[in-house]
């Protein structure tokens, strides 16, 4: 069942899965991320393209929760909730997110005029959203991103017992 979350300038309503969508996790795991996509989804007009895009929100909105790595970090892997078509994704355990302005919001344009959120998060389109390794839609820059960029532990529910140590890829 589809809920609204917001609507935009010219009055296109949004809506989004609340339990099986990737946008469902974020919102869970951000507390003002409703707010954030209200206030950037209201500033929109949409007409009937897609939007996959990220915002300055004009003040720090949050951290982002994916960072850089190094050999002296602690890393694990796991699986993500929503997610698990993604594969075993890394997680930094002593780090802690770097405050960002950004948001970034994916909206579907669908047949009846209105729009899906399918995913929002505080960050960027670009570097924070390269695919994972071992997702099915992996490229050539795949590993060696993820080899220098992990998500925050903690930032992310992971799926209990799929949590390892062990390098995937």
């Amino acid at each position: 069942m589809l809920e609204p979350i917001a609507t935009s300038k010219n009055g296109k309503k949004i809506t989004y899965d609340p339990v099986n969508s990737h946008v469902a996790t974020h919102l869970e795991d951000t507390p003002q991320l409703k707010d954030l996509i209200v206030e950037a989804c209201s500033g929109l007009d949409l007409s009937g393209q897609e939007i996959a895009q990220h915002f300055d929100m004009g003040r720090v909105v949050g951290t982002c929760d994916v960072v850089k790595i190094s050999e002296h970090d602690e890393i694990v892997y796991g699986l993500r909730k929503n997610r698990e078509d993604d594969g075993l994704v890394p997680f930094v355990k002593n780090r802690q997110g770097d405050p960002c302005n950004y948001l970034a919001i994916h909206l579907v344009p669908q047949s009846d005029g209105t729009y899906r959120l399918s995913s929002s998060w505080i960050g960027t389109f670009g570097e924070d959203d390269e695919p994972f390794p071992l997702s099915p839609n992996a490229n050539e820059r795949s590993i060696d991103f993820w080899n220098n960029h992990a998500f925050v532990y903690g930032s992310q529910e992971i799926i209990a017992e799929t949590e390892t140590n062990n390098r995937p890829w």
